[in-house]
C-alpha cells in the first residue's frame, strides 16, 4: 500500500456500463483509502476504452495487473464461470482479491479456490452481508426489539429468470452458468437472513423449473432453459424460530421483496422495490406490544454513503469499506472465501434434499 491507500485493480471493468462500472468503480470513488489504479477487460479494445474513460492503466492480462507493485487489491467483477481461470493469478500472488458472488459454479469448485495459491485476504461479493439495512436490523434483533424471534417469513419476485430472455442474460437460462435465481438472489437473502437472525437449519425444499424452454426477445429463438423458476424454503433458526422463503421467477406484477420478522414483543417488515435485496432500496417498519405498524428511520452512522443510496454501488460500497477496514487491521465483517464457501454448502444442500 501506498501510504495508507489501498490500490485497487478490476478485472471486467467496461467502459460499456457493465456491472463493474455501474458498482464498483462509483463505490471506489466513494470510499476513503482506495483508490482505482488499473483494470483489464475482456479485449484489447475494451481495456483501452475504459483504461481513457477512468484514466487508469489498462493491462493485458490479469497476471500484469497482479505484479505491479501498486496494486494491493485486485476485484473480479466477471460472469461466474470465468472465475476459476481469472482467480489463479491472483491467488498465486498473495494479494487481497475481491471475487463477485457467487465465487464458483460449484461446491468443490468453491472450495478449490479457497484452497489455492498462496494465503492472502480473499473476500466474497455479497454485498448484502454489509449493507446498512441488514447491520441495523441485525442491530434492532439483538437489542430485543421484537423479543424473542418467533417467525421469519421472506417473499421475493425476481424480475427475470422466467419464460424470456435478452442476448445478454441468455446464459443465465443454463443452470450451468452458475448464475441463476438460486445461486444470485435466493443466496443473497439467505446470507442477509443469516446475519440478522442466524443459520438455517432443519430445511425442507421445493425447487422446481417450470418454464423449460424461453424466447431470446433480440434474436426470436428459443432456448432451453435448466435455471430453477420457483424456490421455496422452510427450516428452523438456531434459537428455534420458525423460517420460510419463496422466490418466484419473472413475477412482475406482485410484491419485489418482503421479509417480515415476528416475535414475542414486536415485529419488523423489510420491503424492497425490486426483486434482488441485495442491491434493493430496502425501507423498513416496526410495531411493538399494541402498537400499529409505522416507518422506522434509520440512526444515524449505519449508511456512510447515503449519496449512493439507490444505486447498485451502494451496498458495494460498505462492502468496500469493511474490507479496507480488514486491511488496515481493524476489526471487520466483511465476507471471506471461507464464508462463501459455507453458502456454496448450503445451496448444494438445499438443491440435494429439495423436492423438484
Amino acid at each position: 500500500m501506498t501510504g495508507e491507500t489501498i490500490g485497487v485493480g478490476v478485472v471486467g471493468l467496461s467502459a460499456r456500463g457493465n456491472w463493474g462500472a455501474l458498482a464498483h468503480q462509483p463505490a471506489l470513488e466513494a470510499v476513503p483509502g482506495l483508490q482505482l489504479r488499473g483494470l483489464t477487460a475482456g479485449s484489447p479494445e475494451s481495456t483501452k476504452a475504459a483504461a481513457e474513460l477512468y484514466a487508469v492503466p489498462g493491462y493485458g492480462s490479469v497476471a500484469e495487473l497482479a505484479g505491479r507493485d501498486d496494486i494491493d487489491l485486485i476485484a473480479i467483477t466477471v460472469r461466474v464461470p470465468e472465475h476459476r481461470e481469472l482467480l489463479g493469478p491472483v491467488l498465486e500472488s498473495g494479494k487481497a482479491v475481491l471475487c463477485e458472488w457467487p465465487l464458483a459454479l460449484s461446491l468443490a469448485e468453491a472450495e478449490f479456490l479457497q484452497k489455492s495459491g498462496r494465503p492472502g485476504p480473499r473476500f466474497a461479493g455479497l454485498q448484502g452481508h454489509t449493507s446498512p439495512t441488514t447491520r441495523w436490523v441485525r442491530d434492532l434483533i439483538g437489542d430485543g426489539y421484537v423479543g424473542e424471534v418467533l417467525s421469519t417469513s421472506m417473499i421475493c419476485s425476481f424480475p427475470g429468470g422466467g419464460p424470456t430472455f435478452t442476448s445478454a442474460s441468455a446464459y443465465t437460462a443454463n443452470a450451468a452458468n452458475g448464475a441463476t435465481m438460486m445461486t444470485i438472489p435466493f443466496a443473497h437473502a439467505l446470507n442477509m437472513q443469516a446475519v440478522v437472525l442466524g443459520e438455517l437449519s432443519e430445511t425442507t425444499a421445493t425447487i422446481a423449473t417450470l418454464s423449460t424452454q424461453a424466447l431470446n426477445t433480440d434474436t426470436g429463438a428459443v432456448i432451453p432453459k435448466t435455471a430453477p423458476d420457483q424456490i421455496a424454503v422452510t427450516g428452523r433458526l438456531t434459537g428455534g424460530a420458525v423460517a420460510s422463503m419463496h422466490f418466484r421467477a419473472a413475477a412482475r406484477r406482485t410484491t419485489p421483496f418482503a421479509w417480515e420478522i415476528d416475535g414475542t414483543r414486536g415485529s419488523l417488515r423489510i420491503t424492497g422495490n425490486i426483486g434482488l435485496p441485495m442491491s434493493a432500496a430496502l425501507a423498513v417498519e416496526g410495531a411493538r406490544d399494541e402498537q400499529a405498524m409505522s416507518p422506522l428511520e434509520m440512526p444515524a452512522g449505519y449508511d456512510r454513503f447515503p449519496h449512493l443510496a439507490a444505486t447498485p454501488a451502494h451496498n458495494v460500497a460498505h462492502l468496500y469499506a469493511q474490507i479496507a477496514k480488514t486491511l488496515a487491521g481493524r476489526d471487520a465483517d466483511a465476507p471471506t472465501f471461507d464464508y462463501a464457501v459455507e453458502l456454496h454448502r448450503s445451496l448444494e444442500a438445499l438443491s440435494g434434499q429439495a423436492k423438484h
